[in-house]
């Protein structure tokens, strides 16, 4: 497995409400396993996925990213990915 993960900023937190059902099902038919989104503070937040490898991942990454950047007018601070080593 493989997980990415990337800091959002935003100035008004977004409404996810009329987005969820659509989103997960382009991520989950991009190939994901998981997905979490995190709400770090009134203007920042986490997105965690995993993913079955890193192929996957990458050929899914930009077009994930995007539309939840354009869709929910949000900012990547910072992104981080790597193999997963371990979990439950």
């Amino acid at each position: 497995m493989y997980a990415t993960s990337a800091d959002w900023t935003f100035d008004t937190q977004p409404n996810f409400e009329n987005q969820t059902e659509d989103y997960i099902s382009k991520i989950k038919d991009a190939g994901a396993i998981h997905w979490f989104y995190v709400l770090t503070s009134e203007t920042t937040a986490r997105s965690m996925t995993i993913w079955p490898d890193a192929k996957t991942a990458h050929e899914a990454l930009s077009m994930v990213r995007d539309d939840a950047a354009r869709e929910n007018n949000q900012t990547i601070s910072g992104v981080c990915e790597g193999v997963v080593l371990n979990g439950f």
